[in-house]
């Protein structure tokens, strides 16, 4: 097997090319290097993945980095410190990416009511490239604005400058981090694990960065960061995005994100528009087919997901994070329900919705073995063949919600 690993994130023109092609060969013997910032490595014993092929030539350029380019430690020029408010209690966590936003977005008075008319109905995108199929119908784009920059254009040991330029006038970084260098994470001094982080503020006196993503035990938390934990665990990025964050190698996807809320709309939730959302929700637009794949809406999104735990689709789509979205949408209509208070107490008949598809995000998660901690290596927790008790009672779940749904509807007339 021959494996091209791409070099990526290094402007190899200021740096010795040739140098490193030596440095690598006498350290792994069997490495070409058809062009600048391509290595290929070849396993003739078949035992390397993909994986392991990657880290091994990534791992010997992080090495000859240190030895030939060390990292300086970051020292401010003066004391300052800045702090912008977030959420730590986010409405929806299915998705990290997500839930860094919607951080950013709760804390703030214009965006925080907008919030109360999203994730109250949900959609399947099929296409056999995907890897991300589940998500709530509704996109947060319009309330944010959002600059990527990508990492050739952040200079090395630059990081930190950037970070608190940027966070000083009052904007929000979210970033990629390699958590092997960050004391707080699960990941710390055992696996090179990139994933994303929100940066909201820094202290110089104390050297540290305010960060709000997972923490020590895979749960989104706030924490810090210190300086020399982020210079490290930014540059190393550089090399080892493909563990956790391979998607950063595709067009549109950034190592480091920019934003400000640009929300300039208003909105009041009612009873109207929270009923009409669950009849949406219940009744569907019929699903779109066109060549970039299939959009399905709704409730119809149950019998997609049950042909597949039945074996009766050729498909693979469902894990963990399903099954967890649907609970965050029956959590999200009861969070509305409430929040009106106007229903005559027929919000608590929705309540044993929500506390039915918690029930089945738990068997899911046990039959899938996160209990032994498979969060450290795979973002997708699925189960090969979903047995017929989990089966029945989510046929059982979408029974009770489509009854209760349609007393609610009945109820309000």
């Amino acid at each position: 097997m021959r494996y091209q690993i791409i070099l990526d994130g290094l402007s190899w023109e200021g740096l010795p090319w040739k140098s490193f092609c030596k440095y690598a060969k006498r350290r792994y013997r069997y490495l070409d290097f058809p062009a600048r910032g391509v290595v290929e490595l070849c396993d003739d014993s078949g035992r390397i993945s993909e994986y392991e092929a990657n880290i091994i030539v990534k791992g010997m350029l992080s090495e000859y980095m240190d030895d030939k380019f060390p990292l300086k430690q970051y020292a401010p020029s003066e004391h300052g410190k800045a702090v912008l408010p977030i959420e730590t209690d986010v409405i929806a966590d299915t998705y990290l990416f997500l839930s860094l936003k919607l951080a950013i977005l709760q804390a703030d008075v214009r965006s925080s009511s907008v919030i109360d008319r999203y994730f109250l109905d949900i959609r399947v995108n099929y296409h056999a490239d995907y890897w991300h199929f589940y998500d709530f119908e509704e996109d947060l784009a319009s309330l944010l604005d959002i600059k990527g920059i990508v990492y050739e254009d952040i200079p090395v040991n630059g990081i930190c400058n950037l970070i608190k330029e940027t966070t000083g006038r009052g904007t929000y970084v979210m970033m990629h981090l390699d958590e092997f260098y960050i004391s707080r994470k699960v990941s710390y001094h055992n696996q090179h694990l990139v994933k994303e982080n929100l940066i909201y503020g820094y202290d110089d006196e104390e050297r540290i960065f305010y960060a709000f993503g997972f923490g020590r035990r895979e749960q989104i938390e706030a924490f810090s960061i210190t300086y020399d934990e982020m210079v490290l665990s930014f540059e190393k990025g550089r090399f080892f995005y493909f563990s956790g964050a391979a998607y950063l190698s595709m067009d549109g996807f950034y190592p480091v994100t920019l934003i400000d809320i640009s929300c300039d709309e208003t909105f009041e939730l009612t009873e109207a528009y929270l009923l009409s959302k669950m009849k949406d929700f219940m009744h569907p637009k019929e699903r779109r087919v066109s060549t970039d794949g299939i959009q399905i809406y709704g409730s119809d999104a149950y019998a997609w997901i049950l042909e597949e735990l039945e074996g009766k689709a050729d498909r693979q789509t469902v894990d963990y994070r399903t099954f967890h979205l649907l609970y965050e949408h029956k959590k999200n209509v009861y969070r509305c329900l409430q929040k009106l208070g106007t229903m005559g107490g027929l919000e608590e008949k929705y309540r044993e919705v929500v506390r039915g598809f918690n029930r089945l995000r738990i068997m899911y998660m046990k039959e899938a073995g996160m209990s032994e901690r498979l969060m450290k290596t795979q973002k997708i927790y699925k189960i090969q063949d979903a047995n017929s008790k989990f089966i029945l009672e989510f046929k059982r779940e979408i029974e009770k919600e489509a009854k209760i749904n349609s007393s609610l509807f009945i109820s309000t007339k």
